[in-house]
Parts: C-alpha cells; structure tokens; sequence
C-alpha cells in the first residue's frame, strides 16, 4: 500500500501555553498509556463503520489516527492538528504502518480545514481543554459532520489526580456538555470512561 498523503492548509500554528508541547510527543505514543486509554476500548462505545470519513480532531503524533485507520480501512481518517510536528510524526506512524487512508489537515484552533457535511464521525481526545473557546471548535466539526453523523469528546474530569494535566487547565464534564449543546450537537450520553477521563457522545 502506498504512504498516506498529507493536506497541508496556509494557517499557522499558533503558540497557546495549553497545547501539548511537541517535544514530549513521545510520551503520548508510550505503550503503557494502553493502561489508561485503550483506543479499542474507546471503538467499542463509538457508532463506527468500516468504510466512514472520521477526524480525528486535535491528532497529535497519531495514538488514534493509526488504529483509527485500521479500523476504517475501507474509509477515510482525517488527522487534523494546529502543530505540523506533530502532523508529521503521525505521517511517518502511517508510513510505516503501511495505511494509505490517511489526510492529514494542518489547522488552525477553531477553524478546521474540512469541507461542510464531508465526514461521518468527529473525535476530540484530550483536545477540548487545549482551546480557548471549545464550543466554536466543536461547532466547526458539527459543521463538517454530515446530517446523521455522531461525535465523542474525551477529555480529563476535572479533578486533582496523579495524572494529566493542571486541574485548572482541564475542562469539566458539565462544561463539554454545554459547549457541545450550544454548538448544536445532541447529547446522547455520558460516561465516566475510567478513572480518570469522561467520554461525551453526540450526534448531529
């Protein structure tokens, strides 16, 4: 199979003290982060099909985007991200994993590089609590998704724990919530994913 092709748009990656820095990339790709975010675990509350456009929003160097593409071999998986480091570590995951139905978006925070109704599924993985304003993010992909379409937020609960970022810096559950209803979404549940993130489920 060939390379997945990269999309790169005109913006720029804009400094915010919130965003994961790129030189700790490798962390995120840690094997033992499997203990505490197993991405199949994740699929098995997500209403996904094999041959679906999914974005994976806020990618980073690609935890999701790649067993993402595994799963949906048949479709498409937009990896979108404001930092082209790290857009560049999940091209050479895709590479060397041989996927070839990968795009990945270069991005700006609240603006995404995809076109109106053009995917099926939206995912934001401990991406909300980077943004200054989460609700015009997630407006942007309610924009994106197709009529029928579903999303998932998962981010940190907003608690002191050993794990994650600054309690302060993390976005509550009842906040992602309200940002996902002002954006238009549908609520279809809510779950405490482990002991340490929530998952919220939307639907256009």
């Amino acid at each position: 199979m060939s390379p997945a092709s990269t999309t790169k748009t005109t913006a720029t990656t804009r400094k915010h003290s919130k965003k994961f820095p790129v030189e700790r990339a490798d962390e995120l790709l840690n094997p033992s982060r499997v203990e505490i975010l197993d991405p199949q675990t994740v699929f098995g509350y997500l209403p996904m099909r094999v041959y679906q456009e999914i974005a994976d929003i806020g990618c980073g160097p690609g935890y999701f985007t790649i067993p993402l593409a595994k799963y949906a071999f048949d479709g498409k998986i937009h990896g979108v991200d404001i930092q082209q480091e790290m857009l560049d570590k999940t091209q050479a995951a895709l590479t060397e994993a041989r996927l070839s139905n990968g795009v990945l978006h270069l991005s700006k925070e609240s603006k995404l590089p995809l076109d109106d109704g053009s995917i099926d599924g939206a995912l934001l993985v401990n991406s909300l609590h980077e943004v200054t304003k989460p609700s015009a993010l997630l407006k942007e992909a309610h924009r994106a998704l197709r009529r029928g379409g579903w999303g998932a937020i998962i981010d940190w609960r907003k608690e002191d724990m050993e794990k994650g970022p600054p309690t302060e810096a993390r976005i509550s559950r009842d906040d992602a919530v309200a940002a996902a209803s002002e954006a238009g979404f549908k609520i279809v549940s809510v779950y405490d994913l482990n002991r340490w993130e929530y998952i919220v489920l939307l639907s256009r």
